[in-house]
């Protein structure tokens, strides 16, 4: 027969045990099942936003369901995706409402009427947290600042608008001013000659750019490229011209990474070029799913830096504009061009 010493110490040992598995409200942590609507294509992107996604929930020990309605925005199989998710009364679903239709906003809004967080990385969706991965300055300053490093932070250089008319996005507007003001500031060894516009991509101005800028500015040393058509054209022009290392260059990457090897790769690889994207995908599925699982636990949002933890760090919250700002935009070199290379 066991003693009453021995009987006492595992009676205690089973109600430590107890308190243990109860977190600090008494009652047990259950794992929480986070919905994360995503699609298929983009070259990659949402495989990666999958990717930290998934690294969130173990970490914080949750369960993720990933759904992928397809290539191009299915309204119906959204809908199905977020009915589904309500009926496994999951903790908080998160998805990219990105030309999202009224039906879809209207079932996100049924899912927190019935009391479930959601929240719309990339876009800002009403009455969802934002996740966003960084706003019009933080971008032109990285593409400022990657320019830049290559230049030794000195010489002359020039900003590469797109086509100039009144259909252009106004956010090329925002980055030109942007870019121009920071530089000016930032780096005043650095001397801008001018602005040129780009074309479509199908026309002499985009296609005979570089020797054409070269002509014009023979002490040239660096281009920054706002819009993607520009980035993907006139690199190779530099290469051709055999002028790597002598022009540096940097361009918008639009949607990246991961990068296409017949669009960006090849100019990065050998140094004619360095791309800047948004953000990293795989810290935007992270810091998506981590926030899911902070509102979920009955956490509010509050204004100002929020500590992630994991690969993401600190970022800043906006309540203004509901917005969970990642704030790290990524600049694809020829160093780590392997580590983001398309498939």
């Amino acid at each position: 027969m066991m003693s009453r010493t021995v009987v006492l110490m595992l009676a205690l040992a089973v109600v430590a045990a107890g308190v243990l598995a109860a977190g600090s409200s008494g009652a047990a942590n259950a794992q929480r099942t986070i919905g994360l609507i995503t699609q298929t294509g983009a070259d990659g992107f949402f495989d990666a936003v999958e990717t930290g996604g998934q690294s969130a929930a173990t970490a914080v020990g949750d369960h993720l369901v990933v759904t992928r309605p397809g290539d191009a925005r299915d309204a119906t199989a959204e809908l199905s995706a977020i009915k589904s998710l309500v009926a496994q009364h999951a903790a908080a679903i998160a998805i990219d409402t990105a030309k999202a239709g009224k039906q879809v906003l209207a079932a996100l809004a049924q899912a927190r009427a019935a009391g479930i967080p959601t929240l719309s990385y990339e876009t800002p969706s009403p009455g969802s947290v934002w996740v966003n991965q960084s706003n019009e300055a933080q971008f032109a300053q990285a593409l400022a600042d990657a320019l830049a490093s290559q230049m030794n932070q000195r010489g002359q250089f020039m900003i590469v608008s797109c086509l100039r008319s009144a259909g252009a996005e106004p956010i090329v507007g925002t980055w030109l001013k942007l870019t121009k003001v920071y530089i000016q500031r930032r780096y005043p060894r650095m001397h801008r000659v001018g602005v040129a516009y780009g074309d479509l991509g199908n026309g002499d101005v985009d296609t005979h750019m570089f020797s054409r800028l070269m002509k014009a500015h023979p002490q040239l040393h660096g281009l920054i490229f706002l819009c993607p058509g520009e980035s993907v054209i006139v690199p190779p022009q530099v290469i051709q011209a055999h002028k790597v290392g002598k022009v540096f260059t940097v361009g918008n990457g639009a949607t990246c990474p991961p990068i296409d090897e017949g669009y960006f790769g090849r100019s990065v690889r050998l140094g004619a070029e360095e791309i800047v994207c948004p953000g990293d995908p795989v810290k935007l599925g992270y810091l998506t799913v981590w926030a899911a699982d902070y509102l979920a636990s009955g956490h509010t949002l509050a204004p100002g830096s929020v500590d992630v933890g994991g690969p993401v760090g600190t970022v800043q919250y906006f309540s203004q504009n509901d917005e969970l700002r990642l704030g790290q935009p990524l600049t694809i070199t020829k160093a780590n061009v392997a580590q983001y290379a398309g498939k």
